[in-house]
């Protein structure tokens, strides 16, 4: 499903607002691409590197869609297909909603990325300022586990054992790493407050 949220933000920079929004993905390590939509707006679409798409099986984004109405931005986000800078005309798809992947928007959400592109958007149309993006942080290097689970981990999805370093279940397929709510580092196992940001944990 798509979310939608209105802002009034007279004269508010649309063409700097999409490269923002794009920037700030690009620093968390996703593809991007800037598309116009109908009705003088623009789509940015943004996905996984190539690994992450294999094991999803899909070539899915997140749309965000940002459509002046007079004086408001009416902002839209939901997942669809990535599209193809070549094809013409199919940007008209990106605004069937109905036409949305429910599954990989799921996914999506499961990681917050709505949550944190509306934080930004509405810095930004509260301060009328460009905010500071920081980089995602460095993934964690870790030496290759053994097979088997001697660690006593356990799938918090269906509680069956995982082996040490593992970012997905192999019994149900659930993701492992748990990422902050408020900047989305990963978090330690058990840990109740991030090591990046300090927010808590629920």
């Amino acid at each position: 499903m798509a979310e939608q949220r209105m802002y009034h933000a007279p004269g508010v920079d649309l063409r700097e607002l999409a490269s923002v929004v794009s920037d700030w993905f690009q620093n968390q390590k996703f593809e991007t691409q800037i598309l116009e939509a109908p009705g003088g707006g623009l789509v940015v679409q943004a996905r996984q590197p190539e690994t992450w798409r294999s094991i999803l099986g899909m070539s899915s984004a997140l749309n965000v869609t940002m459509t002046p109405q007079g004086e408001n931005l009416v902002v839209q986000m939901g997942a669809a297909k990535w599209v193809d800078k070549a094809a013409v005309g199919a940007v008209g798809v990106l605004l069937f909603w109905p036409a949305l992947i429910p599954a990989a928007y799921g996914a999506w959400k499961q990681k917050q990325l709505p949550n944190q592109v509306f934080q930004l958007i509405d810095q930004y149309v509260a301060t009328g300022e460009v905010p500071v993006i920081t980089p995602a942080p460095a993934p964690a290097r870790k030496a290759p586990a053994p097979a088997a689970a001697p660690s006593g981990l356990q799938c918090p999805s269906c509680g069956q054992p995982v082996r040490e370093g593992a970012k997905f279940c192999d019994n149900c397929g659930a993701p492992l790493q748990l990422t902050c709510p408020q900047c989305g580092a990963t978090l330690r196992p058990g840990a109740k407050f991030c090591d990046n940001c300090g927010a808590k944990v629920e």
